[in-house]
């Protein structure tokens, strides 16, 4: 009887294992890569631009931002003296349910104290 229980424990306990596998899988809005995105810039010393740049997508939120000069600021570990944030897109649909544009924002924040906006639309 012992060894019935045990087994029939364990049983439950790989099924259990299996099902909460499944609760974790992430289904993204838009594949990753990159596009092209409109983004507006705005600093703390006052500066404001809007420029047409690649991102990088990476689940449903941007990961990186390219400059046309081969620059960029990225998620993850740099040693530029910056920490990025945000990135998370938020989508518009259509009424049927399509998307039409994505939005986020980004937060690159130096640590000489300057700050650095990017609102990006794609």
């Amino acid at each position: 009887m012992k060894t019935y229980f045990r087994i029939l424990s364990l049983t439950v306990l790989s099924l259990l294992a299996t099902i909460a596998k499944g609760q974790f899988v992430s289904y993204n809005q838009i594949e990753n890569g990159r596009y092209e995105a409109t983004v507006y810039y705005s600093s703390t010393t006052g500066q404001k631009s809007t420029y047409e740049l690649v991102v990088t997508v990476t689940n449903d939120a941007v990961t990186a931002i390219h400059f046309g000069n081969g620059g960029s600021v990225h998620s993850g570990f740099n040693n530029e003296g910056y920490t990025y944030s945000g990135g998370r897109l938020s989508f518009s649909r259509d009424y049927r349910g399509n998307i039409t544009g994505a939005s986020t924002t980004v937060k690159v924040a130096y640590y000489n104290g300057t700050t650095q906006y990017f609102q990006i639309e794609l």
